[in-house]
């Protein structure tokens, strides 16, 4: 009897405690998120006490609970649901109903849970995701990804990262009408540091070593490809030539007499890009448009899945087929008026095939032209006076160059070092250099007071393992004379702030030693990529002299 005084307070005081939590004075509603701080507490001490008897893991038996908070996909007035997979990932997907004029925002979330608990079915997530398509009208895909304790790191990160890439494909955001220029991704808690973790991803992977800096940057690029849409003045179309896939553009006007044939082919270091990037497709279609002529925007397997001499053989390949007297004929060119054109590492394998093309005995038709833009024709010499004035510049860094340069070859960095220290060429192909010499190559106007230094050998390893960096195939500007001559009326568009710019300027002394009849256009206020900028002025000016070449000469 005497023990019941003491034992009602005590059993108050513990109560209180357990129920009681200190807030900061200026929380809202304290009672209540005390009251769910009740709950919480209750479930996780009941569930702590069922493990510690043996029964289940506590992860397992909060699961079942926050089994009973999920609701099925159901569509309202507003917002259509759904489930589906991505990348074999479960995802739940809200489509607002109305109808949109434009491409929508699209919405990538990630629930959290402690990695542990949750999915996208549950009430608090899905109320959510439906109110954030509904007011935003956006897409919203809300991901579910694999839970610990059955899961543990990295497969949450890797399932929530192959869910995401998944979306961000052409065809999938074409498909939910999503715009790939306002893609966002967002999550809570542990969804928060999964959502940081993939965009981090894209940006850092290679840093990571989880992916390689290529096949990342591949990414970005694929979501500035544009699908082959005709318009009233340009028909589009793609095909194959010899298995390799081109875009063709045709003028809709009609023509009393064959057309121009233009074969163009797109830069990017070998590395990136394709016929069906937005800047390439821009200016294929203006080509195309303005000249009358039927323009062939080539794409070739590309690295670092794919090394030199691929490259230069699907574009050589598709070049050849287009040649061909009966698929001439088909798309209506003339066979006398045939040229090849291409941007930086485009430019590269445009001159490589040009060349290739004049000793093809096979070869029945000849080019008329080759249009060179701010090529890349040579990587013995990176210590050009271009190379050193720019080697900082916006858009394409020396490191860069020499990265680009390395994966045309190979994936082993070992190269790509040694291109950097310009120590890669072995002494037994010492006589290439008088074919990159710019202390003679060069007009004095791009010389500028620079010293040539002596060129510094390498070891032969190098060489014997990746003989490619010393293939004319690769580097045009390494051609013996007698290669040269004969070769077609040739334009060279160059840039003064470009690394690449000493190599256009060489390729034209030597062409015109060599007879060649060569237009050279500097751009003084130019930078590497600059005609692909179309917001740009610059973008304007240089595709206007270039067509307006093209439209004398070709």
């Amino acid at each position: 009897m005497g023990q019941k005084p003491l034992l009602l307070p005590t059993m108050g005081i513990l109560g209180t405690y357990y129920v009681y939590t200190p807030l900061p004075g200026n929380t809202e509603e304290p009672w209540r998120l005390m009251y769910m701080n009740i709950a919480v507490k209750t479930m996780t001490n009941s569930f702590l006490f069922a493990e510690f008897l043996g029964i289940n893991h506590l992860m397992n038996i909060a699961m079942f609970f926050i089994f009973l908070m999920e609701v099925p996909p159901t569509s309202d007035e507003n917002v259509t649901v759904t489930e589906t997979t991505f990348d074999g990932i479960p995802v739940r997907v809200y489509v607002p109903r109305r109808k949109s004029e434009t491409l929508r925002r699209g919405l990538f979330y990630i629930h959290g849970g402690g990695w542990c608990l949750g999915s996208a079915a549950m009430l608090s997530y899905d109320f959510l995701s439906r109110n954030t398509a509904n007011r935003l009208d956006a897409v919203v895909v809300s991901t579910n990804y694999r839970l610990a304790p059955k899961y543990h790191f990295p497969i949450q990160f890797e399932d929530v990262y192959g869910a995401l890439s998944w979306f961000l494909r052409k065809d999938i955001l074409e498909k939910y009408g999503v715009d790939p220029e306002r893609v966002g991704v967002s999550g809570d808690s542990a969804g928060g540091n999964l959502a940081a973790a993939v965009t981090q991803q894209f940006l850092f992977a290679e840093f990571l070593g989880i992916n390689h800096f290529m096949n990342i940057a591949m990414f970005f690029v694929f979501l500035m490809e544009v699908p082959p849409t005709s318009d009233e003045n340009v028909t589009v179309t793609e095909t194959t030539f010899n298995g390799i896939p081109v875009r063709v553009y045709v003028p809709r006007r009609k023509s009393e007499t064959l057309r121009r044939g233009l074969f163009y082919i797109h830069g990017g270091g070998w590395c990136l890009g394709s016929a069906a990037v937005f800047s390439h497709d821009f200016l294929s279609r203006h080509t195309a448009n303005r000249l009358d002529a039927v323009v062939i925007s080539t794409n070739y397997r590309l690295a670092p899945k794919y090394h030199f001499p691929i490259q230069f053989e699907d574009v050589y390949g598709a070049l050849s087929w287009f040649l061909r007297k009966d698929i001439l004929e088909k798309y209506g060119v003339d066979p006398e008026r045939v040229g090849v054109s291409g941007g930086s590492a485009g430019g590269n394998l445009a001159a490589a095939v040009t060349q290739q093309l004049l000793g093809d005995p096979n070869a029945k038709v000849k080019l008329k032209t080759q249009s060179l833009i701010y090529p890349a024709l040579q990587n013995l010499d990176l210590d050009l006076p271009s190379y050193r004035e720019n080697a900082e510049f916006p858009i394409l860094s020396k490191s860069l160059a020499a990265r680009y340069w390395s994966e045309y070859f190979t994936t082993d960095r070992s190269l790509e070092k040694a291109l950097l220290l310009n120590q890669h060429v072995p002494v037994d192909s010492s006589h290439l250099f008088k074919y990159v010499n710019w202390s003679s190559l060069l007009p004095e106007k791009f010389k500028k007071g620079h010293v040539y230094n002596t060129p510094t050998y390498g070891s032969s390893e190098l060489a014997q393992k990746y003989p490619g960096f010393l293939d004319v195939r690769a580097a045009p500007l390494l051609a013996e004379d007698t290669q040269m001559r004969g070769l077609p009326r040739t334009h060279v568009m160059t840039c003064q702030y470009d690394v690449l710019r000493d190599d256009g300027v060489m390729y034209v002394t030597r062409l015109r030693n060599n007879g060649v009849h060569v237009t050279h256009t500097h751009i003084e206020d130019g930078f590497h990529g600059a005609i692909s900028f179309l917001n740009f002025k610059i973008s304007n000016r240089m595709a206007n002299q270039y067509i307006d070449w093209l439209r004398e000469n070709l």
